[in-house]
Formats: structure tokens, C-alpha cells, sequence
């Protein structure tokens, strides 16, 4: 799924954090977003999924303006995956990630098991799924947040400084299993990025500069 952002203003009260940025994912491509230290990098991907508004500019997913969607519509096509916060603390890592199975899908119950059992093993949380969310690490939680975004098979995957504390060999487990989703089903991945992060399945890094989002 595509997502082509022009002429992208974005800013809070008095802070600008984007004027004039631009950027485009194609189907199938992963891209990587470079960020520092409270650049906007995770308020552009938080537009970029209709969780935050922006002030001017176009904003297309799979050629559609995002502010002519419904949140259902929204929820479809595109997947947050929060790099912190983001799950119901009331909830066990189970039901959080069938969460969006439960109440936005119309799956029995077989299905919903089938589909967390196979993302879990992927991501190797089997053993955390009765774990309540205070339980968890912050790497957990990140996982977590990414099996939630994977259950429901998103055609865009925005995933927010996935990589952090993560260890060298994990690290590259899960951006392999990444790339292979997206061979498989044509998706297509944005990732914010960190200093120390790998940009190894990428096709294409940007980095915020000057309120811009440029190549690197």
C-alpha cells in the first residue's frame, strides 16, 4: 500500500516540527526514518496513521486523503505499532493483541487463537501472553505492540523506534521477519529509526532536517 505525504505542515501550539516535508512509499517498499531527539519523528507517523492531526498538506494512503477516511476505514488499511504505552493496562498480552480482532473484525474465536498463536511464535512471546501489561520490559512492550499490529495483517505498517534495546541477534531476527511479511503480502513498512539502529532491510533511509524530511 502506498502513502505519499507533500507539503507537510505540522506543529503543536507555538512548535513547528514540519513545514514542506515530503515523502513516498511505495507497495512493498520498507523505508526507515532517521530521527533525533524529539524532531517530530513520531508525531509524523502518528499523522501518517490519522492518530494526530496536521495543519496543512496532503496526506495519502493508497492514493485516498487521509481526512476523507473513517477511523474504521484508517484502521484497515494501517497499523501503529506504539514504541511505548499503546496497550489497555487492564488487559493480558492476549487479549490485548486480539483486541482489534474482537472488536473491529467479525473472526470466531478458532481464528482469533490460530492467528495470535502464529504471530506470537514469530516473535517469540508465547511465554509473556498471560503476563499483564505492568509485567513487561520496555523490548516486551515493543514486541507486543508489533504482534498487535501484525494480527491483523496491515497492507501499511507504521512501527515507531522498534529497534530499541534490543540486542544485535534480535534485532535482526525481527527485521527479517519485517522484510518476509512484507515479501509476502505486498506490505509496505515505515520505521523510525534511532542512532545504533539498522537500516539493513530498508530501500530507502530519510532523516529529519530543518523541519524536512531528506534522503540520506
Amino acid at each position: 500500500m502506498s502513502l505519499k505525504v507533500e507539503n507537510f505542515h505540522l506543529g503543536f501550539g507555538e512548535l513547528s516540527l514540519f513545514e514542506d516535508a515530503s515523502l513516498q512509499l511505495a507497495a512493498g517498499e520498507i523505508v526507515c526514518l532517521a530521527t533525533g531527539v524529539l524532531d517530530g519523528g513520531t508525531s509524523f507517523l502518528k499523522a501518517c496513521a490519522g492518530i494526530v492531526p496536521f495543519q496543512r498538506g496532503t496526506l495519502l494512503v493508497d492514493g485516498e486523503d487521509i481526512d476523507q477516511l473513517s477511523a474504521d476505514q484508517i484502521f484497515r488499511k494501517v497499523s501503529y505499532c506504539y514504541e511505548s504505552g499503546g496497550l489497555v493496562s487492564l488487559f493480558t498480552v492476549y487479549n490485548n493483541i486480539a483486541l482489534p480482532l474482537k472488536y473491529h473484525r467479525n473472526f470466531d474465536n478458532e481464528f482469533i487463537v490460530k492467528r495470535i498463536q502464529f504471530v506470537a511464535e514469530q516473535l517469540e512471546i508465547t511465554d509473556i501472553l498471560e503476563y499483564d501489561v505492568h509485567q513487561l520490559n520496555d523490548v516486551q512492550l515493543r514486541l507486543v505492540n508489533l504482534a498487535r499490529a501484525l494480527v491483523i495483517r496491515p497492507k501499511l505498517l507504521l512501527a515507531d523506534e522498534l529497534q530499541s534495546g534490543m540486542s544485535p541477534v534480535m534485532r535482526e531476527k525481527i527485521l527479517a521477519i519485517l522484510k518476509q511479511y512484507c515479501d509476502e503480502t505486498g506490505a509496505s513498512l515505515l520505521m523510525t529509526t534511532t542512532a545504533g539502529d539498522s537500516h539493513s532491510i530498508a530501500q530507502r533511509v530519510y532523516r529529519i532536517e530543518d523541519k524536512k524530511i531528506v534522503l540520506e
